[in-house]
């Protein structure tokens, strides 16, 4: 039950100032929420596809990291943690898993030799459950050098690329690791491993040049495109965040240039009439586990940004519960009555954008007004940014492949078409 000495789980209706997000919070009060519009009715419930970060310990420090400030170390994995962890995903239904978040390599401290990847990776393909990889290129070098029969079993690769241009690119990641990347695209060439590359999307790296740059980049290895808006986590992304306008002319300048994979991003399924749209994913077919806490927990969220909705422990707690706990209903209520969000009633892109990225919209509201409320308007809302950019209308989505990241975050999806000859 909410907590009434936390603000946090104040009635929605009150719209009580809060302090700026402070992404460890979770470590010490005992609700996550808010909890809002107990008394609305909820999507269906289709747990598909999640993410799981592994870990808590990384030697990169990119500037745009969603997790690092939420993480503290203290405690590694098990095998005992593993297979529970496995074992509740299996018999809940859960058929992809993404490991990312941290650099998967680094399971258990840096020394890539206390690594339990393999067996993680190894224990979920056993299950039934496919699997990607998220990586800056380290971890798809190590397990080709050290388990190529853990890579073996990977269903595909996203690797991050934080500008197409080398310098920009080691100095956003704080390492020279642009190399890395490269390698690793050849890597899932070889291996013929279907993978994507992956930047976030931020107000100094979604330029014109550098969209091209990064559709040439994936076309020379033969790679899908997929982008992530940043979502500020931190009062600080917000510097660093696309303005509206921004992220309508760059996604207008990669479709012309792609044929698109996945329209998990709500607002560009809006303004491509895509017929298949359902809002954000987040609760309703995804969530992510996130690292291990210092005293041996592993909480899970609806969105991998909000951390202010993690709930529960995968050590002890079963996922079906967790599922349906108060957290993860308060998301699944925000797809299933968008009008209620402010802004958002009488919409006539409502059924498709359906109020927008849960995680954006909570994140972006808060920085801004000082109140945290998951029911706000996405502030790339269609409706109001009225973009004059060309989109695609009503776009085909292929059937024939399935990657990891499909309905799985607000994310767009993309494969460079064939230059003219």
């Amino acid at each position: 039950m909410p907590n009434a000495d936390f603000p946090w789980n104040a009635n929605p209706t009150d719209r009580t100032r809060l302090p700026l997000i402070n992404p460890t919070e979770h470590f010490e009060r005992p609700d996550v929420g808010p909890i809002e519009h107990a008394d609305l009715d909820e999507c269906t419930i289709n747990i598909c596809n999640i993410g799981w970060t592994l870990g808590n310990d990384c030697p990169y420090r990119c500037t745009h990291c969603y997790s690092m400030s939420a993480r503290e170390k203290g405690q590694d994995f098990t095998l005992e943690i593993v297979d529970r962890v496995i074992e509740q995903l299996a018999i809940n239904g859960v058929e992809t898993v993404n490991l990312g978040g941290n650099e998967p390599l680094f399971t258990n401290g840096p020394n890539p030799a206390d690594t339990l990847l393999p067996r993680i990776i190894h224990g979920l393909v056993d299950a039934g459950i496919l699997v990607g990889l998220t990586t800056s290129g380290i971890t798809l070098i190590h397990l080709e050098r050290d388990h190529p029969k853990a890579l073996a079993r990977l269903n595909d690769v996203d690797v991050s690329f934080d500008s197409p241009y080398p310098d920009e690119h080691n100095a956003n990641r704080g390492a020279k690791l642009y190399k890395q990347a490269i390698q690793a695209l050849s890597i899932c060439q070889d291996y013929e491993i279907p993978h994507s590359v992956i930047m976030c999307a931020m107000s100094w790296n979604f330029t014109e040049d550098r969209i091209d740059a990064l559709v040439d980049l994936a076309r020379s290895h033969d790679a899908h495109i997929r982008i992530n808006p940043l979502k500020p986590v931190e009062p600080k992304h917000m510097d660093s965040a696309l303005p509206a306008e921004q992220y309508y002319a760059g996604f207008s300048r990669l479709m012309a240039q792609c044929s698109p994979v996945d329209l998990g991003e709500p607002p560009l399924a809006a303004v491509t009439e895509f017929a298949g749209a359902a809002g954000c994913p987040c609760g309703r077919t995804s969530f992510r586990i996130h690292s291990i806490t210092p005293d041996g927990r592993i909480p899970v969220s609806p969105c991998v940004y909000l951390h202010d909705y993690k709930v529960g422990n995968l050590v002890t707690d079963d996922l079906y519960d967790i599922i349906r706990s108060p957290q993860f209903r308060s998301f699944r209520r925000r797809n299933a009555n968008p009008e209620v969000v402010p802004g958002c009633e009488g919409c006539a892109l409502l059924d498709s954008c359906r109020a927008g990225c849960a995680g954006r919209a909570y994140l972006h509201n808060a920085h801004t007004t000082g109140h945290r409320s998951l029911f706000s308007q996405d502030p790339y809302c269609p409706a109001t940014v009225k973009p004059a950019e060309p989109f695609p209308v009503n776009p085909t989505l292929p059937t024939d492949q399935r990657l990891v990241h499909m309905d799985y975050l607000c994310t767009w999806i993309g494969k460079p078409r064939p230059t003219a000859v």
